[in-house]
C-alpha cells in the first residue's frame, strides 16, 4: 500500500459521507409533524392543569382517563404525560366521542391519534375529526378512524 493511498481526502470529497441517509431523515421528518401537530393542538396541558380542569380530580383518576382513552396523553420534556388542549372544549370539558376513536383507530400510539385529530380528512370533508366531534359528529368520525389505513379510505 502506497503512502498516496493513505493521504486525506479532502473534506470536499467526504461531504456525502456526512449526510443524513434516508431513514435518519425519515426521522427528522417524523420529530417536524410531531412539532406541527402539537402546534396544531394548541399545546398542552400539564398533569395539575388537567387535573384543574376536569373539577379537581385525583392524578389516579386522570390516569385512569388515559388508560381508558378517554384523555389523550402524549410524552413531554422529561418523558412526562401532557395533555393536549383540542381535546378540551371552550368549557375545560373533555371533546365528547375520544374514547370511541381511540377504540376504533389502528394503533395506540398518542401521536398518531394526535395526528388524525388534528389533520384534514378526506373522509370527513377536508376537516380536522376534532372539529367533527366537537360538532357532535361522533359517529361519522369513528368511522374515518376505523378506515384509517385501508387501502382506497
Amino acid at each position: 500500500m502506497s503512502n498516496a493511498s493513505l493521504a486525506p481526502l479532502p473534506l470536499d470529497d467526504l461531504s456525502d459521507a456526512f449526510a443524513p441517509d434516508a431513514r435518519a431523515r425519515a426521522i427528522l421528518r417524523g420529530r417536524r409533524m410531531l412539532r406541527e401537530d402539537l402546534k396544531s393542538a394548541g399545546g398542552t396541558y400539564d398533569l395539575g392543569e388537567v387535573c384543574e380542569l376536569l373539577g379537581a380530580i385525583s392524578r389516579q383518576a386522570v390516569d385512569k382517563k388515559v388508560r381508558e382513552g378517554a384523555l389523550l396523553a402524549v410524552p413531554g420534556p422529561g418523558n412526562r404525560r401532557r395533555y393536549p388542549t383540542v381535546q378540551f372544549d371552550g368549557e375545560g370539558r373533555l371533546v365528547k366521542g375520544l374514547r370511541e376513536v381511540q377504540a376504533a383507530l389502528p394503533t395506540d400510539n398518542p401521536w398518531m391519534v394526535l395526528n388524525f385529530l388534528v389533520n384534514p380528512d378526506a373522509r370527513l370533508g377536508n376537516r380536522p375529526p376534532v372539529a367533527l366531534l366537537r360538532q357532535g359528529r361522533i359517529g361519522e368520525v369513528v368511522e374515518a378512524a376505523r378506515r384509517l389505513g385501508e387501502q382506497g379510505a
